[in-house]
């Protein structure tokens, strides 16, 4: 064999161990109709609550605190309603009060996993994908964990974050990073973080996905019809696990992404606090500004979001953390 084509032959393997890494293949994972009819997700309680937070008086927006406060009066008047009790941590950012809202499901000495979304919007908008789909889901997710309640070894930590748009974004003014710090100095065991972020926007269309980067065209659909993980270069097995959980309960297409948190998207909400402080996180997301023409817009609206696929997500995701191993 020649050495040339010897290094022919690495580089392609080199190559090969690369889209794997990135890719994290589950194609033999199927569908469990059983499992997946078990989990009573309910998209018209998801358009409920995109709804509410889209008619608040005003934009939500870090500026508007009579907006504000009816989003953190729904949102805590919501988990009263399931049973929970509502912890306030409240912070100061340009010299105003914010407010971030945690339950708890399950003994909080035990190690946790984090599930969280921000409740502000961007600017003069009401922010229908971003984010009231994002805490629509977390809202779901503490329904379901009281109508189920599945038997875990970790506690669920369950979080309503301020801040997450800008002028506060990568500051350390967001909310989450408030939180993620809290836990962190309190030596809270954080298993793992699962970011809510624009989990609503959906389009059978050829080309309706882009990419930050031009060669994923080539592993990822053009339809913007699925739903995908973001992980970073630390928790390749983690992404793993969760995807393989959602793909057999979901009724929708997982894809999931382990890359450095530099490439353009991939750290662009509340997980990359919890990827600062060294922690286990991932994303669940439509992908943004990579489909979703109403991103940043007064278009961002309920009726813009699909609710059935929205539900199979949650499906997905709540199987997930209550099933993954860490």
């Amino acid at each position: 064999m020649t050495l040339t084509l010897s290094i022919l032959i690495l580089l392609i393997s080199l190559f090969a161990i690369l889209i794997y890494s990135v890719y994290q293949p589950c194609s033999k994972v199927k569908l469990n109709e059983i499992d997946a009819s078990k989990i009573s997700v309910n998209e018209n309680e998801l358009a409920k609550h995109v709804n509410a937070l889209c008619t608040t008086t005003g934009y939500r927006n870090y500026k508007n605190k009579i907006a504000q406060a009816e989003t953190l009066g729904y949102i805590s008047k919501t988990l009263n309603s399931f049973g929970y009790e509502v912890h306030e941590q409240k912070f100061t950012a340009v010299e105003e009060e914010y407010v971030n809202l945690i339950v708890f499901y399950g003994n909080p000495n035990a190690p946790r996993i984090v599930v969280g979304a921000h409740y502000d919007s961007f600017g003069d908008q009401h922010g229908a994908d971003d984010n009231a789909s994002g805490i629509a889901g977390v809202l779901e997710m503490a329904r379901l964990l009281q109508v189920h309640q599945p038997i875990l070894e970790y506690c669920i930590e369950l979080v309503a974050y301020a801040n997450e748009e800008r002028p506060f974004f990568t500051t350390k003014d967001m909310g989450s990073f408030v939180h993620a710090k809290r836990n962190f100095d309190k030596k809270v065991s954080t298993k793992l973080m699962v970011c809510l972020e624009m989990i609503g926007y959906f389009n059978d269309q050829e080309g309706s996905q882009k990419y930050p980067v031009s060669f994923l065209n080539y592993l990822y659909p053009t339809k913007a019809n699925f739903i995908a993980l973001v992980g970073n270069m630390n928790n390749h097995s983690t992404v793993k696990e969760f995807k393989k959980y959602m793909k057999q309960v979901a009724a929708i297409d997982v894809y999931s992404i382990n890359a450095p948190s530099s490439i353009k998207g991939l750290a662009n909400s509340d997980h990359r606090n919890y990827w600062h402080f060294k922690q286990n996180a991932l994303m669940v997301t439509d992908t943004s500004y990579f489909r979703n023409p109403h991103y940043h817009q007064k278009s961002d609206l309920p009726d813009t979001l699909n609710y059935k696929k929205m539900a199979e997500v949650l499906k997905g995701t709540y199987y997930s953390i209550v099933n993954i191993t860490l």
